[in-house]
């Protein structure tokens, strides 16, 4: 999908506005950002996902950066980075080398953090050591 193109770093940026539903996986290269509702998965080797404050993501997400305002359920495996900003939410487990939670924004799940975090598997994360494993609980 291509909605708008940078000449000058030649990326493609893609959108899913408010109002749009899609049920299956989404395999994107450079940027997705989600203003409506994705059930399934989200996948993208090098790509960013942004969850806009009416994005809701029930799915597994595959990423290298995931930005999160809305609402996120499902599993989120991120490369390189996760952030969840107010008012965002999130309920499930994360996997990511860098991790800014800002306040008033809610998490649930359970955190692997490092180069070797990973949770492609649906039971979850298994970090390598028992010390890189955090449990969090949002208010």
């Amino acid at each position: 999908m291509k909605l708008v193109k940078d000449n000058a770093s030649d990326k493609t940026f893609g959108l899913l506005g408010k109002g749009v539903e899609v049920t299956g996986d989404i395999i994107f290269t450079d940027q997705l950002q989600v203003e409506g509702k994705v059930a399934g998965k989200l996948i993208s080797e090098n790509g960013t996902l942004i969850i806009g404050e009416t994005g809701r993501v029930d799915a597994q997400v595959e990423v290298s950066v995931c930005v999160i305002h809305g609402v996120v359920n499902g599993n989120v495996n991120a490369r390189s980075r996760v952030e969840i900003h107010k008012p965002g939410r999130v309920s499930g487990d994360l996997a990511t080398s860098v991790l800014v939670i800002e306040e008033g924004a809610v998490f649930n799940g359970t955190i692997g953090m490092g180069q070797q975090a990973d949770i492609s598997l649906p039971e979850g994360i298994a970090p390598k050591d028992s010390d890189e494993k955090v449990k969090a609980r949002g208010a």
